[in-house]
């Protein structure tokens, strides 16, 4: 890879990146360790109630170092958005699909109601990438000022599957878009399920589920209360298996949601989007859950390798991999190590979305 611009340039993006993580890792840490043990009379005698402040006071950043402070305002660590409850409580599958009792185990399996405590902030739709600040992230956080209760499939102590307001922001756009026969990976609690079988445009769903504890949860609790489950076939399959063995030309559109966050998301949407490719499937048919957060992980990918490329590491390095991370870096070496980038534009090009699905589909 030859880039013919300044490092100045450069550094813009590769500063941005790093700056992406660091804000990821801010934000992890206050969601982890802070916001499910609020305290309501702290936040409202200590801090009037701005979220901000008790931000900024439990992760202990001075508001006075400039520096940081200045990296919180540039990445709107201020934007803490109160949610309009009434939006979710009149979503179709919340109002219509129950639980009989609180809890419902099978072996390591758990599917229950959870609940979100008042003024507790969470994620509550995907990222928002801003292309022409090079690639910035922005964090969407929000919180109700009363409990919200919801249900929630559990598997040992890591949440598979939830009917929380980031779930049904994030598959929004892709059930409007589905239609026909549809080819669903990942049962979980049925949620994108159940949306699509109601829309009379939609004719039946095949779903494809590798654990059979999560299929007999589903079926035991919670198909029943479906309004349209003669459109619906769950099947117990591995995801890839059946993609590699099946004709896909009978789905109109395929969803996937093998994954439950970004962090394992990674492998299944290399593998698939390769699997497609070889079926020659029609990829702009091919629906994956948080998928712009998973493009940004590729970008910071691709922008490792540009660091890498500036400060003229050994080619040697990427014959071998210790992890996923490794191997898409070293995929996307071989991908683009004679190509040639000759300004801003053509470089920002290579980092958009776009882009970067050409550049994975053939990896291995």
């Amino acid at each position: 890879m030859n880039i013919n611009l300044t490092k100045k340039e450069i550094n813009k993006y590769l500063l941005t990146k790093e700056e992406n993580i660091l804000i990821d890792n801010i934000y992890n840490e206050f969601l982890t360790s802070f916001a499910p043990f609020i305290n309501v009379d702290e936040l409202k005698n200590n801090f009037n109630y701005d979220y901000y402040a008790f931000f900024l006071d439990k992760l202990e950043i001075d508001s006075s170092d400039h520096d940081l402070y200045k990296l919180s305002k540039k990445y709107e660590l201020n934007k803490f958005t109160k949610l309009d409850k009434n939006l979710f409580l009149n979503n179709i599958y919340y109002k219509n699909i129950k639980l009989n009792k609180n809890e419902i185990k099978l072996n390591d399996l758990t599917l229950k109601y959870n609940e979100f405590n008042p003024f507790e902030c969470f994620l509550y739709k995907d990222i928002d990438v801003k292309e022409d600040e090079y690639f910035k992230e922005i964090n969407n956080v929000g919180y109700f000022d009363s409990p919200f209760k919801y249900i929630e499939l559990v598997k040992g102590d890591e949440t598979w599957m939830s009917v929380t307001p980031h779930e049904i922001l994030t598959m929004e756009d892709d059930i409007n878009k589905v239609s026909g026969n549809i080819l669903v990976l990942g049962l979980g609690i049925g949620y994108f399920t159940y949306l699509a079988s109601l829309k009379e445009n939609v004719k039946s769903i095949d779903v494809i589920e590798f654990s059979k504890d999560v299929i007999t949860l589903f079926k035991n609790n919670l198909f029943n209360q479906f309004q349209n489950k003669n459109k619906i076939n769950v099947i117990y399959s591995d995801a890839l298996v059946y993609l590699k063995n099946n004709d896909l030309t009978k789905y109109d559109y395929i969803y996937i949601d093998l994954y439950h966050q970004v962090d394992d998301a990674l492998i299944f949407y290399l593998k698939i989007n390769n699997s497609l490719n070889y079926k020659k499937y029609d990829l702009s048919k091919a629906l994956f859950w948080i998928e712009k957060s998973i493009l940004s992980y590729i970008r910071r990918a691709l922008l490792t390798l540009i660091e890498e490329n500036i400060n003229k590491v050994d080619p040697k390095i990427y014959l071998k991999a210790k992890n996923i991370n490794d191997s898409l870096i070293n995929h996307l070496y071989f991908k683009l190590k004679d190509i040639n980038i000759n300004s801003k534009e053509e470089l920002d090009a290579l980092l958009k979305e776009d882009s970067l699905k050409e550049l994975i589909l053939d990896f291995k």
